[in-house]
């Protein structure tokens, strides 16, 4: 229940502080007062949006604060817990608004977002006003004012549930297809490039060990003109070789001669067979520098293919090895997403499946729940002033074939309020036929339908807009037995409305010091009726106009 509200700065209100009671809550006012302000307020507190104009002018911000209690507190357990807060028997909303639009929000005196502080403003306030009136002809809006009558909550988060898992799983396939379509395009280019690659067959660090072996080769006619140089000297006549051998001949026969020249020979023995070894190792050489020349021409056309490779996926030898890789990653790929698809595919089916359960399940519920609302709206309409109407709530679901692809996360059902508020026209769309009037009944009896809720406050702003006589009193009857179930605030310009038992509080405007201010203040019992007289019979109610008042109080 709402027990204190404080404004700030809102519109014409430079500053107002309000205490309410249970029951009914009535707030009067010529055009123009103010009235619709409290409404205003209150939808802030719901996450309205809010703009710098709604400041009064001059104002730095302006501020909304309420404080509720709550006659059951353990009903809010989990949204006390989903937003870190101590379960608590009194709630403190608060909302300020700064020049430039932006808000900031608190709950029981905690920094919080606008859609924390939206949150509670739902659970604990209903507002209905002829805007509201209006979304009624909406077949969204009737849908959940249907699951709200039939509370079917739990089957709404199974159904939400999944509708979530099915669009998850459907984002999934649609990404991995559009990665196969994409794939599939490239998967020529992708082959076409690695059989480039493939041919050529490049090594890690090929291209260093060809041009190792390019510029020993360039060297290769120095090194064999010396090579041969050096082989003529051991070789030719009268060389190296020859000359080591005369001298072997030589002291092996001095040594016949004279004992102590067999060392020196077997020197000269020693160095001719080193002579004779390293000439072998020379020769070997210059054969070898033959076959250096022949490979040249073979290493500069396999440096030549290297070098096309890494001008178009390099620029060195080791990108186009990386390049080989992601190519290769990127055609296996596609084999795994297509087995991939496959397994979503079979996955979406399952979960389709469910999303038709849920919504089948949910169907039946909303068909039971909109034959009693059908009865119940009838029965409240013929006591607000429709004799013989017809109204019926009627719940259509997706065909069977389409429940599982197309249910969104309130199910497959397309809800419609049919009506007929006079006999033998048939029944026909709320939002072809109904009047201003006979929406504002209709918006009545859907709120004494539902379940009351002791801890939700429900404001009506100017809902009796365009009734007059018989229907007024209706409209007014109801009024008064809905705000004995639960806390209502009542927002008119109709005298029946204003003379419901419970607190009656006046808008007015101050003008004064070169501006004009909007106050709200409660009335007491002669004020009451001084107040339902002007109503009736203007600025100077007549005796007749204030027995009148009297009588409407006291009944």
């Amino acid at each position: 229940m709402l027990c204190e509200l404080q404004v700030k700065n809102l519109a014409l209100i430079e500053s107002l502080r309000l205490s309410f009671g249970p029951g009914a809550n009535i707030l009067t006012g010529e055009t123009g007062a103010g009235k619709s302000i409290l409404a205003g307020a209150l939808g802030l507190l719901r996450g309205a949006r809010a703009s710098g104009d709604m400041l009064r002018s001059g104002a730095g911000e302006l501020s909304v604060e309420a404080l509720f209690t709550l006659e059951k507190p353990e009903n809010f357990q989990e949204l006390f817990e989903s937003q870190g807060l101590a379960p608590a028997e009194e709630l403190i909303l608060k909302r300020v608004v700064l020049p430039n639009g932006r808000s900031r929000a608190w709950v029981n005196g905690s920094l919080s977002t606008l859609s924390q502080l939206s949150q509670w403003g739902e659970e604990l306030l209903a507002i209905s006003s002829q805007h509201d009136q209006q979304t009624l002809l909406n077949s969204s809006r009737q849908l959940d004012f249907l699951d709200a009558f039939g509370n079917h909550k739990e089957y709404l988060l199974k159904m939400s549930e999944a509708h979530r898992l099915r669009e998850r799983a459907e984002k999934e396939l649609q990404g991995v297809l559009e990665a196969i379509r994409d794939g599939e395009e490239k998967k020529d280019f992708f082959e076409f490039q690695l059989r480039e690659i493939n041919k050529v067959a490049p090594k890690e660090g090929e291209d260093d060990l060809l041009m190792e072996r390019k510029n020993r080769a360039k060297s290769a006619q120095r090194l064999s003109a010396a090579l041969t140089d050096s082989l003529n000297l051991i070789y030719q006549e009268g060389g190296l070789l020859s000359g080591a051998d005369r001298l072997k001949i030589n002291l092996d026969k001095l040594r016949e001669l004279d004992d102590s020249l067999k060392e020196p020979f077997e020197r000269a023995l020693g160095a001719a067979e080193e002579i004779s070894s390293l000439g072998r190792e020379l020769k070997n050489l210059h054969r070898s520098l033959g076959t250096d020349r022949a490979d040249t021409e073979e290493a500069d056309e396999r440096l030549s293919l290297l070098s096309r490779l890494k001008r178009k996926y390099g620029p060195t030898l080791e990108d186009v090895l990386l390049r080989k890789k992601s190519l290769e990653d990127a055609l296996s790929g596609l084999e795994t997403m297509g087995l991939e698809r496959v397994t979503l595919e079979k996955k979406l089916k399952s979960l389709e499946k469910d999303v038709s359960e849920a919504a089948t399940t949910l169907h039946a519920k909303r068909e039971e729940a909109a034959e009693r609302l059908s009865s119940q709206l009838t029965a409240t309409l013929m006591v607000l002033g429709f004799p013989k109407v017809e109204l019926k709530v009627e719940a259509t679901l997706l065909p069977p074939e389409e429940l599982g692809s197309r249910s969104g996360p309130k199910g497959g059902d397309n809800v419609s309020f049919l009506f007929c508020p006079n006999p033998g026209e048939g029944l026909k769309p709320l939002s072809r036929i109904a009047s201003g009037g006979e929406l504002s009944r209709v918006m009545l009896a859907l709120k004494t339908a539902q379940e009351p809720r002791s801890d939700q406050s429900l404001v009506f702003d100017e809902i009796d807009s365009g009734l007059s006589g018989a229907t007024a009193e209706a409209v007014a009857a109801k009024m008064a037995e809905l705000s004995q179930r639960q806390q209502v605030f009542v927002i008119t310009h109709q005298p029946l409305m204003a003379a419901i038992r419970g607190c009656h509080f006046v808008a007015e405007k101050n003008p004064g010091g070169g501006r004009t201010l909007t106050s709200i203040s409660r009335l007491s019992e002669k004020e009451r009726l001084d107040e339902l007289a002007r109503m009736l019979d203007g600025a100077t109610p007549s005796p007749q106009a204030i027995a009148l008042s009297k009588r409407l109080l006291s009944a």
